[in-house]
Parts: C-alpha cells; sequence; structure tokens
C-alpha cells in the first residue's frame, strides 16, 4: 500500500511533505477487545505514557501530580476553603510551606504552558493570569503576624495552589483534542 505523508498546521497547510510511502501489511493482526489507547501527545502527556515532558518539551521531569498537591492542601484547609480544624506543628508547617511552594512552582509554568492555546481575548485566560499572579506573589511573600504568621501564609499558598489545580484541570479538559477554531471558553 502507499501513503502520502505530510504535516498540517492548525489552518489547514501542510508544513512538511514526506512525499509517498510504501508500507508493508501486517503478517498477522492482533485482535483486542477494546480501543486502543489514544496515542496523541496530550493523551500520552495525562496518562504518563512515553516519555514525561515538561512544557518546555525536556524529557526530564514527570507531569504534575494533581492528586499528591490537593492532598497538601486538605491538610492545611477544609473543604470549603478555611482553616482546617487541627494546626500542624512548627516543623511540621516549614515543611508544608516548602512542600506548597515546590507545588506551585512546578504548577505555575504548566498552567502558563496550557493557557497559551487559549485565544487571547478569552475570559478563561485572563483569569488564569490573575491567578498567576496571585500565585507569583504569594511565592515572593514572607509570613506576617498581621496575616497569621506562619500559619496563614502556609493557608494562603494552599488557597493559590488549588485554584492552580482547579485551572489545570479546566484546561486539559477544555483543550484536550479541540478542534482549530473551538472557543475554549
Amino acid at each position: 500500500m502507499r501513503i502520502r505523508v505530510y504535516t498540517v498546521d492548525p489552518y489547514g497547510r501542510i508544513t512538511s511533505d514526506r512525499g509517498t510511502v510504501d508500507v508493508l501489511p501486517a503478517e498477522v493482526l492482533p485482535v483486542h477487545d477494546a480501543w486502543s489507547p489514544c496515542a496523541c501527545p496530550k493523551c500520552r502527556a495525562e496518562t504518563g505514557a512515553g516519555e514525561p515532558t515538561t512544557s518546555e518539551g525536556n524529557a526530564t521531569a514527570p507531569p504534575v501530580d494533581l492528586t499528591t498537591m490537593r492532598e497538601t492542601v486538605a491538610i492545611l484547609l477544609d473543604p470549603h476553603g478555611g482553616p482546617a480544624r487541627s494546626t500542624p506543628s512548627d516543623p511540621e508547617l516549614a515543611t508544608l510551606t516548602e512542600t506548597l511552594r515546590g507545588h506551585l512552582e512546578a504548577l505555575t509554568p504548566e498552567v502558563e504552558h496550557l493557557m497559551a492555546a487559549l485565544p487571547k481575548n478569552s475570559i478563561l485566560r485572563y483569569c488564569i493570569l490573575a491567578c498567576l499572579g496571585e500565585a507569583r506573589d504569594r511565592l515572593r511573600a514572607e509570613p506576617a503576624r498581621r496575616y497569621g504568621g506562619p500559619a496563614g501564609h502556609a493557608r494562603r499558598l494552599a488557597r493559590v495552589l488549588n485554584a492552580l489545580c482547579d485551572h489545570h484541570e479546566q484546561l486539559a479538559r477544555t483543550l484536550r483534542h479541540k478542534e482549530p477554531g473551538d472557543d475554549p471558553r
């Protein structure tokens, strides 16, 4: 069998053309009772199949773990975003604060990368930009006695991390298999 192999950009223009390729049939076709998994880069990154990639395309860092991030947030906040019933001890609080900072530093570029696919005038894009600005402000801030000391600072980090997790999930749902020209609002 002969097929023509080429790459198309989102606007339907051919960007590279490898010409025609001869494809030989397989001797025995595999028989499955289920659909084969999607092999697109977005689904491979979400399911963990293939090489783990970062937003820059490097195969060095694993994808973000939203479940672990949400579990960390749950230690400091109740389901409604208020303070948890018990406050961790000072050493635990210091560890949690550093963990939250690490989560924010890992998640921020991933959300920025996903947000780049949104239209410039998208309301969702503006909301995410505001949240990213808040995350950067929280990362620069230091605990202040006026705002609850170290515990208050950790809770503010947890709230912005929770919001970024929400945005990451929403972007992943919105942009998965998005057709060119679709408005993801």
